[in-house]
């Protein structure tokens, strides 16, 4: 019985180890001004308090179609920082119709200074330094959020 059980451990243990995990991503497309997309990025869902606090930090890199993307119960003002952040981010903050109402371009990496919104803000997302000038993004522009199944 206890080899079958050490047997059953290692391959528990193999698995997990050498399979990628899947993690939930979701999809946000930008929109521009004539309702065509300009953008699309897979985003991380940031929704526990501890996804938010962490956010990207001590990550080395970000993919140009990836971010992260903070789901909080309601709309306020919002304030982030770079602290532990390694390299530069556009933070784009959206509203509950998923209209961008601020953008702060070129977050400085390690900068714990703090990032506020200037308009209440549900939704963050966090992608590359450059994107959001990339995407043609500003205030008012439309978003979408689609939610990949795995």
């Amino acid at each position: 019985m206890t080899k079958i059980s050490i047997s059953l451990q290692f391959i528990i243990i193999t698995i997990c180890f050498f399979v990628p995990c899947v993690t939930n991503s979701e999809t946000l497309i930008i929109y521009s001004d004539m309702g065509s997309e300009t953008c699309r990025f897979d985003v991380e869902p940031a929704i526990t308090h501890e996804e938010q606090a962490r956010g990207l930090m001590f990550r080395k890199s970000l993919d140009d179609k990836a971010g992260m993307f903070f789901i909080f119960q309601r709309e306020e003002l919002r304030h982030f920082w770079m602290k532990n952040t390694l390299f530069p981010l556009d933070l784009v903050f959206i509203d509950n119709n998923f209209l961008v109402v601020d953008i702060h371009k070129n977050a400085k990496p390690l900068d714990e200074s703090i990032i506020s919104s200037r308009k209440p803000a549900r939704y963050v997302l966090e992608i590359k330094a450059g994107k959001a000038d990339k995407c043609r993004m500003r205030n008012g522009t439309k978003t979408k959020l689609l939610k990949n199944s795995f």
